[in-house]
């Protein structure tokens, strides 16, 4: 399973790249943010890319179509079960017979309309709690004063996320590479780096897996 906050997918050369990356990384289900596509344009954007793949987006939640999901259902079943401007949350079932729960995310950059987000999330912790359930994407804030380059606060957004994920009972799967997942493309003093993309898993996942 993976996430990519990938922009330009009206490019043929970009369904090139996102292709390459589902069979070097043997994707099997794939979550693309901040596609900017069309609804009329997702299924011919997914087609190029994996032509025998399923797929569904949040295009009724969000008119930009601010998460597409696509899968294999040659090897997993995937069915969305809540989908919004913020979330995309679905039931995998594996080829062993085994479900999880996944959601995928992207956060508002404004803090108080997250708060629609940590609320649903809250509710779908409180569903899947028995069930293994790992959240992907793009939070939009950080939790942590060392994920900003150049911030040693915890600020009232940092908290409130903070707060959400002791709620819901989830903590951050383990990751290697990069700490900054996001940039301003900025130079010298201006330039500004931030954790804003991460995998947290409930204890069922990280129970099982």
């Amino acid at each position: 399973v993976a996430v990519w906050n990938v922009r330009g997918l009206n490019n043929p050369s970009k369904h090139r790249e996102v292709s390459h990356f589902i069979l070097s990384n043997k994707i099997s289900l794939l979550a693309l943010l901040e596609t900017r596509l069309r609804d009329s344009n997702v299924n011919h954007v997914v087609k190029s890319i994996r032509r025998q793949w399923n797929f569904c987006s949040n295009h009724n939640a969000s008119l930009p179509g601010r998460i597409v999901v696509m899968w294999d259902p040659a090897y997993i079943a995937f069915v969305p079960i809540c989908v919004n401007e913020q979330a995309l949350h679905g039931k995998v079932t594996l080829p062993n017979m085994q479900e999880v729960y996944v959601s995928f995310i992207y956060g508002l950059c404004d803090s108080r309309a997250r708060k629609q987000l940590w609320n649903d999330i809250i509710l779908c912790a409180n569903r899947f709690k028995k069930t293994p359930w790992p959240l992907l994407g793009d939070f939009n804030v950080t939790r942590f004063s060392h994920e900003h380059s150049n911030c040693c606060q915890v600020t009232k957004a940092m908290e409130d996320f903070n707060c959400v994920i002791r709620s819901a009972e989830l903590d951050d799967l383990k990751s290697t590479g990069l700490n900054f997942t996001w940039n301003n493309m900025r130079s010298g003093t201006a330039a500004i780096s931030k954790k804003l993309d991460r995998a947290l898993g409930n204890w069922k996942w990280f129970k099982h897996f």
